[in-house]
């Protein structure tokens, strides 16, 4: 087939499959059962997460941290400031067709093919030195879906190192070479990939950098590492308005913002920052978002290891919302909690009086343990877990989605995908078409994103 054909149909699919399905989960089921379709059962419902004390968490916001710094990259890379847009006409991969369907076979059961999503070029789906994590879309960010004329889904990756393998081809395992034997460590990238039938079906990546100074005072950023040299996480993200919040476990959230991008040297996969003849390089990345602002916590002691905005309807306050693993139910009984923070229209959390201190307007302890994502809308929410990974078959470690309606107290519960990560809610304010979830898979050789039709999983 030729490629005007492929891109037709591709617009025939997305519009039909985002835009025209009915929001009622029934009509769905009646339509695949009576087509054959198997349309896997709710497992049994979990108990509805506990209140806790919202005034017990509270953080600090601080968007003066990188002022300087920011200020003398705006000048040393004078003109080469890019918008979202820009880059988009220069994404360089193409979105693949879905595929690795064992990873997400519990979607296909429920939603049959109104499951919809993508997978990505071979080299990305089957790297191990990159893993995906965080998912946010521009229904997050924006009242009507867009940000700078496109619908875009993003995603964070992090890198364990170069060089790395898999030894069992599907699960991710801790280098064993020391990190002097990986370097360098990139730290966090991300994926902006186009989810519009009006542009091509295309995504770029790009290198998220922390702003410094030289020893000389002049601009330069580094890769987002944590203390020990490795990778910050990135296990979860969240669009409002042109910020994206990235979660740091145990030190709250960066910020970036997708009005400040700028366009640097490629050529060596090597070099990061500014070099001693004044270029500007990120790992043979074209683009870095470098970070704007950063958000610790001050009380409460919640780890950050995924995060989501619930926009609700126009009229709805509008909120951050982040959540913490578990790994085992012991530690789940207490410390698989799920906070909400409070989002001012400009996409800054609401401070009080100070102008940095934000509290917390509701907080959940939710007994789940592995939580990898959570989606909300209008006091809603959506919980994927995952399962593990090694020994056995794929369908042995499929996780499980939770559901819970907060205003009336119902829970119910899914078979979700293998290797799940984060979520977020795809909301279409068109009357009577269907909002969907967003999620991916993270692990290679099973890589994918997914969304399936919310009205099949509540």
């Amino acid at each position: 087939m030729n490629g005007a054909f492929l891109h037709y149909a591709a617009y025939v699919r997305k519009v039909f499959t985002m835009r025209w399905r009915p929001r009622v989960a029934g009509l769905t089921v009646l339509v695949l059962a009576a087509l054959g379709v198997v349309v896997a059962s709710p497992a049994p419902a979990a108990a509805a997460p506990a209140s806790l004390d919202s005034a017990a968490f509270t953080l600090e916001q601080d968007f003066t941290l990188f002022n300087e710094a920011l200020a003398k990259l705006d000048s040393a890379l004078a003109g080469r400031r890019r918008s979202v847009s820009q880059v988009m006409s220069a994404a360089n991969r193409d979105r693949q067709a879905l595929c690795n369907q064992s990873a997400w076979q519990p979607l296909r059961d429920r939603s049959g093919t109104d499951t919809i999503g993508f997978c990505w070029q071979s080299g990305d789906d089957a790297t191990p030195e990159w893993y995906p994590q965080g998912l946010a879309t521009t229904r997050e960010a924006s009242a009507n879906g867009h940000f700078d004329g496109h619908q875009l889904v993003v995603t964070s990756w992090y890198h364990k190192g170069v060089g790395v393998t898999s030894p069992d081809g599907r699960c991710p395992r801790d280098p064993e070479v020391p990190i002097t034997s990986r370097r360098p460590i990139k730290g966090v990238r991300i994926s902006l990939v186009d989810w519009d039938a009006d542009f091509p079906n295309t995504y770029r990546h790009l290198l998220l950098v922390e702003p410094a100074l030289t020893s000389a005072g002049q601009a330069t950023y580094r890769p987002l590492l944590t203390s020990s040299g490795e990778s910050l996480h990135a296990g979860g993200i969240a669009w409002y308005g042109s910020y994206l919040y990235v979660v740091d476990t145990s030190g709250g959230l960066r910020v970036f913002d997708f009005n400040r991008i700028y366009a640097v040297s490629t050529g060596s996969s090597d070099l990061v920052g500014r070099q001693s003849d004044g270029t500007y390089h990120a790992f043979n990345y074209a683009y870095v978002m470098p970070q704007v602002g950063r958000v610790r916590p001050v009380t409460g002691g919640l780890r950050f290891s995924f995060a989501t905005v619930d926009r609700g309807p126009a009229s709805a306050p509008k909120a951050l919302v982040v959540g913490e693993y578990a790994e085992d139910d012991a530690t789940a009984r207490t410390r698989s909690r799920l906070v909400r923070f409070p989002l001012r229209s400009d996409g800054r959390l609401s401070a009080g009086a100070d102008g940095r201190t934000v509290t917390a307007t509701a907080a959940y302890n939710t007994g789940y343990r592995q939580m990898q994502g959570v989606a909300a809308y209008h006091g809603r929410y959506w919980f994927a877990s995952s399962n593990g990974c090694r020994g056995g078959t794929v369908a042995s470690h499929y996780g499980t989605l939770r559901f819970w309606d907060s205003s009336t107290g119902r829970t119910a519960s899914y078979t979700w995908a293998f290797g799940p990560e984060d979520l977020s809610y795809w909301h279409d304010p068109t009357e009577g078409v269907a909002d969907y979830l967003w999620t991916q898979t993270e692990y290679l050789n099973h890589r994918a994103v997914v969304a399936v039709p919310q009205a099949d999983w509540d």
